[in-house]
């Protein structure tokens, strides 16, 4: 049975809540975290009415969900092979674990060899090749007027064995803070303004202005540099298309294995503990499986997740397309 992926759903939620947060000021992280949780566990229950009360700025709050849920419900763009309770019910699980991670300043870790956590809904992985490449090579004729192309772009983490990898639709317009911004958005980098490009020397950057991701590539095929800290990522151009009707940018399509921890001290010490950690009988298998939380798994890759942190990246200006 295929599992439907609640990131959609997710996204048009916390969308939601932003807006109400905007709204009202003095709402918290905490207060979003308690209206997933009443309505995680409303959909649990099978409960018909929905969630009130009677603070008002909670209330709107609960509502602006409420309403997320029905329009959705009622074009359609929710159709699982299951329950649409259980649906929504897993939609606002994955939101929780994702604030505990926020919380906890780092992504979700687990030891290999233990069982992960397991997501309500797993995130549907798709390789960087081959079913990605079908998934979106079907392209409605709607399209946006904000967006001039949107650009299929790789990212591998340079030097991470196996190779630590996504793949990601982006508007050709982002500028490198943005592109910067999204690359840890999707990679599950905690998040720094100290970065670097580096363009092939072919490209011809302007002048002036603000360098655009467009400028960075000329054609399919094409390389850049990616740095930040001591770690170091390769971005190539896949391929061009034009916008789909309904998708937002930017959006997470594919991705293998999980973001290494951040102060682990680069990629040549993060290969080195993978191989301690497939070794129990190493002399620092414990001491490396004791630095960890229990929650990694280095294979480990959501996708559900990596698109919920891009759509909460206020900084790169996401459009919608419609």
């Amino acid at each position: 049975m295929k599992t439907l992926s609640t990131a959609k759903l997710q996204q048009a939620i916390t969308k939601a809540v932003a807006k109400v947060r905007r709204q009202h000021p003095e709402l918290s992280d905490t207060d979003a975290t308690d209206a997933y949780r009443t309505y995680r566990d409303h959909f649990l229950r099978r409960d018909d009415d929905p969630p009130v009360s009677t603070v008002e700025s909670l209330d709107d709050l609960l509502l602006a969900i409420w309403d997320v849920i029905v329009d959705r419900e009622l074009g359609g763009k929710d159709a699982p092979d299951g329950p649409l309770e259980d649906f929504y019910a897993a939609a606002f699980t994955a939101l929780l674990g994702e604030h505990a991670a926020q919380d906890a300043g780092q992504e979700p870790l687990a030891v290999p060899g233990t069982t992960p956590v397991a997501e309500a809904t797993p995130a549907p992985v798709i390789e960087a090749s081959g079913e990605a490449d079908q998934a979106t090579n079907h392209i409605e004729d709607e399209y946006s007027d904000t967006i001039e192309a949107i650009f299929r772009l790789k990212i591998v983490l340079d030097g991470s064995r196996p190779p630590v990898t996504r793949l990601v639709l982006v508007d050709n317009g982002v500028s490198q803070l943005q592109l910067h911004h999204i690359i840890q958005a999707a990679m599950g980098w905690r998040g720094t303004e100290q970065f670097q490009f580096y363009p092939g020397m072919r490209q011809d950057l302007p002048s002036s202005g603000e360098i655009t991701l467009g400028d960075m590539f000329a054609e399919a095929g094409d390389h850049c540099g990616y740095e930040f800290d001591t770690w170091y990522h390769d971005l190539e151009l896949i391929g061009r298309e034009r916008p789909e009707g309904r998708r937002s940018y930017p959006v997470c399509i594919a991705g293998e294995r999980a973001c290494p921890p951040e102060d682990i001290g680069g990629v040549a010490a993060y290969n080195d503990m993978i191989e301690i950690l497939n070794q129990p009988d190493h002399p620092d298998y414990e001491e490396m499986a004791g630095w960890l939380t229990q929650d990694f798994h280095p294979d480990a890759f959501n996708i559900d997740q990596a698109n919920l942190r891009l759509s909460r990246d206020q900084s790169t200006e996401f459009k919608a397309v419609v």
